[in-house]
């Protein structure tokens, strides 16, 4: 019996579909490269070297490693996760993971004409070299390809519920040297604390303000939020600003003035008189804070903590020590918070 081209198309697409698959669950091996800080490295003469030492003389650079070895560990963790929920799945059912894997991906597909019409048009530059016809076959089976992997996702995802999963793996945490207690809201004892290195001329620092004040909303009374400066040379104004910040915190209004600074449409010295009259601020006092540069030991500090973690970047995010970069979504917050309080909650040592 001799087999269509298009049903040969179709099976070869549906075989690097599970091939693809089985590569995704298939165990990562992943080197154990931690040693105890308290590890003899060297020694000269009576005097020892330890792990501790020698990573503190180069935590910039080990923490970033730690960071990729994280994230492979990760994707490595997860892989594996799926492989014990299929095995698991497989026994139950008495198949093997192979058989389970095309259980899960079986079934008529029906992919409309009119989404493969629509999708040919988008991209007509594309196919070019192509027929209509074999275009739209191609992108017909590319999208009976993707409502399979999504069937698949989607059966992983009820395993999941089926066999719960705990993930114990434990990321990176960052610790800062220099305090910046004069820069926080939130309570004393908290037990998630928000550290943000920002600049004031930051695009992305404005539009995360928001979804700060929100967090701080939902969990009044678990969330510090510690605000550190990192102004960049490329904004002309960010190091006045933060020192017009800080003044303002001698006074009792650093937030206010944090605020109003966010959203002024331009920072310059006039703005900086302006907002600390609108705030009732002493002026000569404030003037004179600023012009004698006290907070600029403040601001260094901050960039030496920030250089040490190799943060060059805002807004950067540290929640009790782990990593968050970029205005992320009030659900990346939530969801790292609520990590946060249940670790803390339970003492959980990751």
């Amino acid at each position: 019996m001799e087999v269509s081209s298009r049903s040969e198309s179709h099976l070869y697409f549906l075989k690097r579909l599970v091939i693809s698959i089985w590569f995704l669950a298939m165990p990562i091996a992943t080197p154990l490269l931690a040693q105890n800080p308290q590890t003899v490295v060297a020694r000269v003469g009576k005097q020892e070297i330890t792990q501790q030492e020698l990573d503190d003389s180069v935590f910039f650079k080990i923490l970033p490693l730690e960071q990729q070895l994280y994230a492979l560990r990760k994707v490595a963790l997860q892989n594996l996760i799926i492989r014990k929920l299929l095995e698991s799945e497989a026994t139950k059912k008495g198949v093997t993971v192979d058989q389970l894997r095309r259980e899960f991906m079986a079934g008529p597909v029906s992919v409309p004409a009119d989404q493969v019409d629509d999708l040919y048009r988008q991209n007509l530059n594309v196919f070019a070299l192509f027929s209509p016809d074999e275009a739209k076959e191609k992108l017909r089976l590319d999208l009976e390809g993707q409502a399979r992997l999504k069937r698949y996702r989607d059966a992983i995802a009820l395993l999941r519920k089926s066999y719960p999963v705990e993930v114990l793996l434990s990321e990176p945490r960052w610790s800062l040297m220099n305090d910046s207690s004069s820069s926080f809201k939130g309570p004393a004892d908290a037990r998630v604390v928000i550290t943000e290195f920002a600049d004031f001329q930051c695009g992305y620092c404005k539009e995360v303000q928001p979804t700060l004040k929100q967090l701080l909303q939902i969990f009044p009374n678990d969330i510090q939020l510690n605000f550190r400066t990192l102004a960049s040379t490329a904004h002309p104004m960010s190091l006045a600003a933060a020192e017009a910040a800080r003044c303002a915190g001698k006074q009792g209004t650093f937030w206010k003035f944090h605020d109003a600074l966010f959203m002024a449409n331009d920072l310059s010295s006039e703005t900086f008189g302006k907002l600390a009259r609108d705030l009732n601020l002493n002026v000569p006092e404030f003037d004179q804070c600023l012009s004698s540069g006290e907070m600029r030991p403040g601001i260094d500090a901050d960039l030496s903590d920030a250089q040490r973690l190799g943060i060059n970047a805002t807004p950067t995010f540290l929640i009790n020590g782990r990593l968050l970069t970029g205005a992320a979504s009030l659900q990346e917050f939530k969801a790292v918070v609520e990590q946060e309080l249940s670790r803390t909650q339970t003492g959980s040592a990751n």
